[in-house]
């Protein structure tokens, strides 16, 4: 069936939702003044009523329950949000409250009933929560237990020859794993010097697997210290999201024996450890990220709680309740304050010149104020590849920064 007329998709601080139906309610604030002798009251109106607004919705498919999880965190975020309605438009919401089902149906779905008010300006300014602050005490708290549960979980003590070199073996590929992140992050002085005497402690790994606690410590150490040589966020966020899949190309531990047994919890276990130590870089990365538009801080919240998502389930299958709940609030964490942050950015949108012009040309007609028209046009430049700032091609879609009045001729 096809959609209605101006329908169009709907996301709550851009999280996508597919919509079944929705009611609206509104009315009037009304006074009413009765007086002595009079039969009737006189009504005295004071304006409209705030808008309401109940949706029915759901997730269902392969953005369950990540996408689910995802509205749900935007759904409790304390401030005002940009509600997508599907047949209502943009508008700036609160919610007074929520609902969700999950069930098993369809492959999985979650469906959401939400009621969401209208909002104006606030009257009085209010102050926003550091989100930013909260997401790094969860990587704190998320690399403080690390090294703890992997000492509960890894052992070679009595274990023969067999164990105790697979196991350094499995921690060798970590320092080579972080060595080849921090050869692509660069890196010069105290910081570099700092990252390679911690790697010196790898090269003795047949003491250090004897010590579960010191290895998981010196493990997220190595990891922390990888965030210390660059200032570049996107190198860190590169760097830890790619530690955030160590172990995938690990060959498995074959066999029943107990033996193999050990050695295949060994092996995980220290995966996790790297992993673990790795999520809660990555959240601290990206709590220190400057967004340049919506669009990006969507696309880098909705990588990372992915990632997040999928380590979450595999320590949940594995039986690993704190590591799988050591994700859960990481992602919680990293989602809240991306999305608090990321709901006040501009909007990208595609425009494309219609002939062959220079950027300057371009960023006066979009925006036109001449005071910041040179900084404009080279966002454009920059943010599209553009090879010479006064030969920006005609015909090509470009992305700019939504202006705050309508574009004209020539949007694409």
């Amino acid at each position: 069936m096809s959609a209605p007329a101006g329908w169009q998709k709907g996301s709550f601080r851009g999280v996508p939702f597919v919509t079944r139906d929705h009611e609206k309610s509104g009315g009037q604030r009304i006074a009413q003044h009765e007086y002595p002798d009079a039969d009737l009251p006189v009504l005295e109106f004071m304006g409209r009523k705030g808008n309401s607004f109940s949706l029915n919705c759901h997730i269902i498919g392969d953005a369950y329950p990540a996408g689910a999880n995802a509205l749900e965190d935007a759904l409790e975020v304390r401030a005002i949000g940009t509600l997508i309605h599907p047949w209502k438009g943009s508008m700036q919401v609160g919610v007074p409250d929520w609902s969700r089902s999950d069930s098993t149906s369809e492959g999985g779905m979650a469906v959401f009933a939400i009621t969401f008010l209208e909002s104006g300006l606030p009257a009085v300014p209010q102050p926003a929560a550091d989100t930013a602050a909260k997401a790094k005490s969860s990587a704190d708290k998320a690399a403080a237990s690390a090294s703890t549960q992997f000492s509960k979980k890894f052992s070679v003590a009595k274990a023969t020859a067999f164990v105790e070199k697979a196991a350094a073996d499995v921690v060798k590929y970590a320092a080579i794993a972080t060595r080849i992140q921090a050869g692509l992050m660069g890196g010069i002085g105290p910081a570099l010097r700092m990252l390679q005497d911690n790697l010196g402690l790898f090269g003795i790994t047949d003491v250090l697997v004897r010590q579960a606690l010191d290895l998981g410590v010196a493990t997220v150490q190595l990891v922390q210290i990888l965030g210390t040589l660059t200032d570049s966020v996107d190198a860190r966020i590169s760097a830890f999201t790619a530690l955030l899949g160590f172990g995938d190309d690990l060959p498995p531990v074959n066999g029943d024996t107990p033996a193999r047994q050990l050695q295949r919890d060994n092996q995980a276990a220290f995966v996790q450890l790297v992993n673990l130590a790795a999520a809660a870089e990555l959240v601290r990365a990206v709590a220190d990220a400057d967004f340049a538009s919506y669009q990006e801080a969507v696309a880098v919240r909705d990588a990372a709680a992915d990632r997040l998502d999928a380590l979450r389930f595999r320590q949940a299958d594995a039986g690993d309740d704190d590591g799988a709940a050591a994700y859960d609030d990481l992602r919680g964490a990293l989602v809240r304050d991306v999305t608090a942050r990321g709901g006040t950015l501009a909007r990208l949108q595609a425009y494309t010149p219609a002939a062959t012009e220079p950027a300057l040309v371009i960023a006066y007609r979009l925006y036109g104020d001449p005071s910041s028209v040179e900084a404009r046009a080279a966002e454009i430049v920059a943010r599209n590849g553009v090879t010479h700032p006064g030969f920006v091609p005609g015909g090509v879609p470009l992305q700019v920064i939504t202006p705050d009045r309508r574009i004209g001729a020539g949007n694409g």
